[in-house]
């Protein structure tokens, strides 16, 4: 019998999920940061490479995916105002610091669209931004972190729902834990939410640490079983 260990399955699916996310990247227009503008401007076209894009500008909603990687951004947008992500579309943050200085975030499209707007924060990055709102989907990997400090809904569903979905490792900082309590069904650590079960995150002070939900043990004596039936059904 071919044994294949836990460790093994996990480095391959982690795998996969790259090579797929990576082919999915290539197969469609990007547009990348190359921060030449005079400032951190989102929509400064002379801070993009519009070279893989059909597109010759950053529009409002965006209309293609964006890369950004490898940089330190101060967007220096006003107060309350949205950088909005496009339905279907993605904004994703490689080894990048990205903070909003003033009180501003992204957010998706007030549509009832049923694509989802995405913004993913990967690879060691940062973002630090007042909120996000509106049907937008936001992954956070287990190197990187996300910061909201505004209070009151900073992860606003009041229209559409936004989702913050954390890796075990990545981190989540919010104005007071009070307000994990009040938006715990909108982050989730393995499809499961903090409302569902609050032991997926840790926290010191304002800041939670994701991990893995622990499976309840009727789940886990189910699993033991299955596995010593099928055991003795292979030894007769």
């Amino acid at each position: 019998m071919l044994f294949i260990s836990p460790m093994t399955i996990k480095r391959t699916l982690i795998l996969k999920g790259s090579l797929i996310l990576v082919t999915c990247l290539s197969c469609q227009g990007v547009i990348t940061w190359t921060g030449g503008g005079t400032n951190d401007d989102f929509y400064d076209t002379a801070n993009w490479d519009f070279s893989g894009s059909g597109s010759a500008s950053v529009s409002e909603p965006t209309d293609d995916d964006i890369i950004i990687s490898d940089a330190t951004i101060n967007e220096p947008s006003g107060a309350f105002t949205n950088l909005d992500i496009g339905d279907g579309f993605s904004v994703t943050l490689s080894a990048t610091s990205l903070t909003f200085t003033n009180n501003n975030g992204f957010t998706g499209v007030n549509d009832a669209g049923d694509a989802v707007s995405t913004l993913n924060i990967l690879g060691g990055s940062s973002m630090n931004a007042q909120f996000a709102s509106v049907g937008i989907e936001i992954n956070v990997d287990s190197t990187s972190s996300l910061t909201f400090r505004g209070g009151g809904d900073p992860i606003n569903s009041q229209t559409e729902k936004t989702t913050i979905v954390l890796q075990p490792g990545a981190q989540l900082t919010l104005p007071t834990v009070a307000e994990f309590t009040e938006q715990g069904a909108d982050i989730v650590v393995g499809g499961i939410t903090f409302a569902e079960d609050p032991s997926i995150l840790t926290f010191s002070g304002t800041t939670a640490t994701a991990i893995a939900a622990v499976p309840e043990p009727s789940s886990s004596l189910l699993a033991a079983l299955g596995l010593l039936g099928l055991t003795i059904r292979r030894r007769k």
